[in-house]
């Protein structure tokens, strides 16, 4: 099968061929229709979790997918991230725990959309959900994928939502998300604007603040729904065909980049 791999830790992406996945106990075998592309992915191709699991090369990267279950013929999305670290959705077939998050793909969903829609979306869920009666929230980082369903998300709660690019200057909120802080010091600089803080890079003193993702089943059933009752929009800026996909880790604007097979 074609994937998009990485021969070593921070090595360039490259098109190659390499031995479609069996699936071992407790695990399906999904033929992909698309894959969206995180943030995260870049980070596991730079060894970020050399020290804390095993990983297998040529390394596929992508942890967000929608396809088709070989042999029953179930069409899922959701995350497929899996150990050893490896073997991702950048692929035309992949193996997933099936304990993962994973749901039915709706009839009528565009594949893509429901790819870029589970880490995105959950986190974004979930954060939103955190700030509990907070009545303003200040997003930083609200034009990428978090970012955007964020600032959806909290709308449909009834927040005021204040959007901030880098190096905007901040004002004053109830709550703070800031999806793009990577060192402690700028996130406290930027904590100070509001009471309640979290930060998607793990770069905060207070580990309460430190937000990390707990996705399921049900959050990804309440995303596709909103999303075909048109009550969130998918943000996606770049389809990319699999054999064209070895820059997908460029930087290409706003939204999400959806790799398609």
């Amino acid at each position: 099968m074609w994937a998009i791999a990485a021969a070593g830790f921070g090595a360039e992406l490259e098109l190659v061929e390499v031995a479609r996945p069996a699936p071992g106990p407790g695990q399906l075998l999904v033929r992909l229709f698309a894959a969206g592309v995180n943030p995260f992915d870049r980070k596991v191709v730079g060894g970020m979790l050399r020290g804390s699991a095993p990983h297998v090369f040529p390394l596929v990267p992508g942890t967000d997918g929608a396809g088709e279950v070989v042999g029953s013929g179930e069409r899922v999305f959701g995350t497929f991230f899996r150990r050893p670290v490896g073997g991702g959705t950048y692929a035309e077939y992949v193996t997933v725990p099936v304990e993962n998050a994973l749901a039915p793909l709706p009839e009528g969903l565009d594949p893509a959309v429901a790819a870029a829609l589970p880490t995105a979306g959950m986190t974004a869920l979930q954060l939103v959900e955190s700030l509990g009666v907070a009545e303003s929230v200040l997003i930083v980082g609200a034009s990428g994928g978090v970012g955007s369903f964020a600032v959806q998300l909290a709308r449909a709660a009834g927040k005021r939502v204040i959007p901030i690019g880098r190096g905007d200057s901040l004002v004053e909120a109830d709550a703070l998300i800031d999806l793009v802080s990577a060192d402690r010091s700028s996130f406290e600089a930027n904590a100070r604007y509001a009471p309640l803080a979290f930060n998607t890079n793990y770069v905060s003193a207070d580990p309460a603040q430190n937000f990390g993702l707990k996705g399921s089943r049900e959050m990804l059933v309440r995303l596709a729904s909103m999303v075909q009752s048109g009550d969130l929009e998918v943000p996606i800026g770049r389809r990319v065909p699999l054999r064209d996909a070895a820059d997908v880790f460029a930087g290409h604007g706003p939204g999400k980049t959806v790799i398609i097979m």
